[in-house]
């Protein structure tokens, strides 16, 4: 597995940040910009230069799977089970172990101790209170008080309490950054570039309330077959070169990949769940000289 460069930079961020803090930290890459090559380096540094245990956080079915999967294929040596009542599948005893939070959160001290925790999509854990994030961090700390916790996010913020690492959380400081433009520029990201729709709905009978127009009128304006129809025909029309494309409206995501034919079924099964829920009314130092620097990971 070769590392993009800036990747590089991230991983080797993480050592360093390891080496000279004691705290928790958050590496911040662009969705898209592949946040899991840099987990499953970090995961295999763990378990064979330092023999440590990592497990991997998820908050959704659907992204664990994806990070096991994707960390499997990257990491094929890496002993790796998955804990998650939605896959119904319960692994313990291995090096690395890819959990749902929803499943482990009250069970820290059934998993034995770990040296490091990854959180993928980090700003998922909440600011404060009693969350399932801080109560299993807080006993698995208990477990092995040396335990570093790591984040992994594209959003280091919330817009209700701003910046996810503070001095009194569960994550303190971002180690690595990376923009959107700064992989726009590198040539890893797409430019981005927005087209209207060829299909206009009628503004001419909206209401405007408080300054802006009333959202349930703008929605009951746009959710039409004609428009929903038009825009699933426009996004095949112009992703037909495209190996992936990801459509996200408003209320709700739905990725489209593969050939042109599958993008079709995906764009008419949208539309057609549109209408039926109409009917019923989301200086650096090199990796190198890092190894053999992080034994603090263990008790």
């Amino acid at each position: 597995m070769e590392l993009r460069a800036y990747q590089k930079e991230a991983v080797e961020a993480v050592y360093r940040h390891l080496r000279e803090h004691d705290d928790n930290l958050c590496v911040v890459i662009p969705t898209g910009g592949g946040k899991t090559p840099v987990m499953a380096t970090i995961c295999r540094d763990a378990v064979q230069q330092w023999n440590g245990r990592v497990l991997v956080l998820a908050h959704v079915k659907e992204l664990l799977e994806q990070t096991a999967g994707t960390l499997s294929r990257l990491a094929p040596d890496l002993p790796m089970g998955i804990y998650s009542a939605g896959l119904r599948r319960r692994d313990t005893g291995y090096a690395v172990t890819v959990a749902g939070i929803q499943s482990v959160w009250k069970r820290a001290c059934d998993l034995d101790a770990f040296d490091l925790v990854i959180i993928d999509e980090a700003h998922m854990i909440p600011p404060e209170g009693d969350g399932m994030y801080q109560t299993f961090l807080a006993e698995a700390k208990v477990v092995n008080p040396h335990l570093r916790t790591i984040g992994f996010t594209a959003t280091p913020y919330r817009m209700s309490s701003g910046s996810i690492c503070t001095p009194d959380h569960f994550l303190n400081a971002i180690c690595y950054e990376i923009g959107i433009r700064e992989l726009i520029v590198q040539g890893y990201l797409c430019p981005l570039r927005t087209k209207t729709g060829s299909e206009k709905g009628d503004w001419s009978a909206l209401h405007v309330r408080g300054g802006e127009y009333v959202a349930g009128e703008v929605e009951a304006m746009m959710d039409t077959d004609r428009l929903v129809r038009s825009a699933c025909a426009e996004i095949i029309e112009h992703t037909k070169a495209a190996r992936r494309a990801l459509s996200s409206p408003a209320a709700s995501s739905t990725a489209c990949t593969s050939s042109a034919s599958s993008r079709k079924t995906t764009a008419c099964a949208a539309a057609s769940s549109a209408a039926t829920r109409r009917r019923r009314s989301a200086t650096r130092p090199s990796a190198s000289s890092a190894k053999g620097d992080c034994r603090t990971w263990r008790t």
